[in-house]
C-alpha cells in the first residue's frame, strides 16, 4: 500500500493502484497518486462494447473503456502502431466517431488509448 496525500484537501489515504483516478475518502475530490487531479469536467461512463479498430490496412480486436462528452477510452488486444496526433475513424454499435489519439499506453500483447472527438 501506498500513502497519498490528496492535492485538495491534504489528507493523506492508502492505495495499491497510484495510477487509477479515484475520489479523495475525506473530501470526494478526484485525483491520481501518479497522475494528480482528474482534468477532464464531464463525467465518464465506464462501459465496455467491442469492436474492430481498422488502422493503416491492419484491424485490430479492442473495446471501449470509457466515455465521456469529448472522448472516450479504448484498450486494444494486441501491440497497436497508433501513437499520439493519429486520427482514427472507428464504428462502435454502428455509430462512427472521428478522433485523435491523445495518449497511449503500451502493455504486453495490448495497448491503452485515449481518444478525443473531432468535430
Amino acid at each position: 500500500m501506498l500513502r497519498i496525500p490528496c492535492p485538495k484537501c491534504r489528507k493523506t489515504s492508502y492505495t495499491s493502484d497510484v495510477e487509477s483516478f479515484r475520489p479523495c475518502p475525506y473530501c470526494g475530490h478526484i485525483f491520481s497518486g501518479k497522475y494528480g487531479p482528474d482534468k477532464r469536467c464531464e463525467t465518464r461512463i465506464e462501459q465496455k462494447i467491442p469492436f474492430t479498430l481498422s488502422y493503416k490496412g491492419h484491424e485490430f480486436e479492442a473495446t471501449t473503456v470509457d466515455f465521456s462528452e469529448k472522448g472516450l477510452g479504448i484498450k486494444i488486444f494486441a501491440e497497436a502502431p497508433i501513437a499520439m496526433g493519429d486520427i482514427l475513424n472507428p464504428t462502435i454499435e454502428d455509430l462512427p466517431i472521428l478522433a485523435k489519439v491523445v495518449w497511449v499506453k503500451n502493455l504486453p500483447d495490448q495497448a491503452l488509448a485515449g481518444l478525443q472527438r473531432v468535430n
